[in-house]
């Protein structure tokens, strides 16, 4: 390794951290992390690390990599609670993916710096930042999913065999974590795309290493339904029927969907939109042939995905990986170009990120002075600690308006642009102005800080619940046979009436955010019909929830 690329690549670790690791305590576990956190809870718990289940039940509709992932992180920490804790796995993952553009990008064009902006126009792309802090098992599919096309890549480069076992163990950790969507949405366009435009002879010459990977990762992906066809096939048959059918029937979209992933990009949707012009593109690149490649590869992304009825955004992952490719090429071309070479095209592409920039950047303050420090969910030290790192990255891009460095100010402008914006508001955003939560009731994600030692019993509730409360959640109805003591989880007040053979020993109230609230209440059988209930508070000497540990939490929870 030169000493440029060891520069380079501290460089991107650095800034790899501030994009990945900052943010993971901001977001609370929504529908998608909550199945997952919850699977690897009860993966912990019941010590069965081949059956996934979710609230009890058989879960076959994932395969359990990333399961296994959070649950060692559960095992290793001690936590099955913090949230923040369980995704570090992701945050890794996704440093990891930056260093494997890193690598691609260097052996297919050879320079570091080409390598570098590259890297750092994804680290800094808005959608990669956002799974990126998320445990998402669609992160795990398609990152693994890059990686073995990294290695197969450097496999057929260097010719060197275990490149190709390396590719066909990501191959594997791909398919273990999603199935096998990643080698539909990725790696069949990769080698379309590099077919077309490196040559098939390629695939000629290493057809016995490229065998090797597929081999490999065809082996290591069956063990586990292997084992669980053995214990459970016509539940895991019927499950895979019935994921083949949501394909087509379930969060079904329009081809147009991913139309707009350009927007997505964040502070490089331009780039990425005069990037679709290919003529316009092509001659703005310093290799070519890479950028070709990345082009096609990145249209064929395109027209795959939305081919398949089932769409939503996180399902283009691969999309932004691939365009991270494309605007690293155009940015790495005009990074060394003066102002004076440019086109006229050229300078209304820079123009609008300049004032795009200036726009975004001047909107933090005001952003967190009117939404955040009027409305007292902010204090002023706190805008005055954000204009502490905003003032310099004022005072920089004004003096890069030279026409010498003009365009280098520009394109690193826009990338730690994007860093600050994500830490300086994204708590902000997700935690005020979407979930509007009642600051003087705790959230209910709070909840799994108490001990609940008894049954959970409710009518209604969502799966985030179960992950919020801790333990698993039965279903109530009029068939349920309850114990003497339970917990109750309601969304409105206590039913006394059907309750009444019941005493309430203790009760909570928790907030969902947007005006939902949840009640627990802790109940205990009367002993006779005749008792007195109102000495029987008297006589109750323990109290079923944690009232101090939730107090804790809201206190450290509280905003700036």
């Amino acid at each position: 390794m030169s000493k440029e690329d060891r520069k380079y690549i501290l460089i991107i670790f650095f800034l790899s951290i501030v994009s990945f690791f900052s943010n993971l305590w901001v977001k609370s576990a929504d529908l998608m992390e909550a199945r997952n956190f919850i699977t690897a809870r009860e993966m912990v718990q019941s010590g069965n690390w081949l059956i996934p289940t979710l609230n009890g039940n058989l879960r076959f509709e994932k395969p359990p990599f990333p399961t296994w992932i959070t649950a060692g992180m559960m095992k290793i920490f001690h936590n099955t609670t913090d949230e923040y804790l369980l995704r570090i796995p992701v945050a890794v993952i996704s440093v990891m993916l930056i260093f494997l553009i890193y690598y691609l990008v260097k052996l297919l064009t050879e320079k570091s710096f080409y390598s570098f902006i590259t890297s750092f126009v994804a680290l800094s792309t808005f959608m990669i930042i956002k799974t990126g802090n998320e445990n998402s098992w669609d992160m795990y599919c398609y990152v693994f999913a890059f990686g073995a096309v990294v290695f197969l890549v450097s496999g057929m480069k260097k010719e060197r065999m275990r490149d190709f076992i390396i590719s066909g163990i990501f191959l594997a950790a791909s398919v273990l974590s999603k199935g096998p969507v990643a080698l539909y949405g990725m790696i069949l366009s990769f080698f379309i795309a590099y077919g077309y435009v490196y040559g098939i002879e390629k695939y000629r010459r290493n057809w016995k290493g490229i065998l090797i990977t597929f081999g490999t990762g065809f082996v290591l992906s069956c063990i586990w339904p292997a084992l669980v066809l053995l214990n459970y096939r016509d539940i895991f048959l019927g499950v895979m029927e019935k994921e083949k059918d949501t394909w087509t029937s379930k969060h079904t979209q329009g081809i147009l969907f991913y139309l707009d992933y350009f927007v997505y990009m964040g502070i490089w949707m331009f780039f990425s939109a005069f990037g679709i012009i290919k003529k316009w593109s092509r001659e703005r690149t310093e290799d070519k042939k890479f950028f070709e490649f990345a082009f096609v590869w990145n249209l064929l992304v395109l027209i795959l995905l939305s081919l398949i009825k089932m769409k939503k955004k996180r399902y283009g992952i691969p999309l932004y990986m691939t365009s991270s490719l494309m605007v690293g090429s155009i940015c790495s071309y005009y990074y060394h170009k003066g102002w004076n070479e440019l086109k006229k095209s050229d300078k209304i592409l820079f123009n609008i990120q300049s004032i795009f920039i200036w726009a975004v950047s001047l909107g933090i303050p005001v952003l967190l002075f009117a939404g955040g420090y009027l409305r007292k969910n902010i204090s002023l030290g706190y805008i005055f600690l954000v204009l502490t790192v905003l003032i310099p990255f004022y005072c920089w891009m004004y003096l890069g308006k030279e026409r010498h460095t003009r365009i280098k100010s520009i394109i690193l402008g826009s990338g730690i642009l994007m860093l600050i914006a994500n830490n300086s508001t994204n708590w902000f955003i997700e935690r005020d102005l979407r979930e509007k939560n009642d600051k003087n009731i705790p959230k209910i994600r709070m909840a799994k800080k108490m001990p609940i030692k008894w049954d959970v019993y409710s009518e209604d509730f969502e799966i985030e619940d179960v992950w919020n409360i801790g333990k698993s959640i039965k279903r109530l109805d009029d068939k349920t046979i309850l114990k003497d003591e339970f917990v109750l989880l309601e969304n409105h007040e206590l039913d006394r009436e059907r309750f009444k053979d019941y005493f309430v020993v203790d009760e909570k109230t928790f907030t969902r955010g947007k005006d939902d609230n949840a009640k627990l209440f802790y109940l205990e059988k009367l002993e006779d019909e005749d008792e007195n209930i109102s000495n029987r508070s008297s006589r109750i000497h323990r109290v079923a929830f944690n009232r101090g540990a939730v107090e804790r939490e809201t206190q450290s929870d509280s905003y700036r």
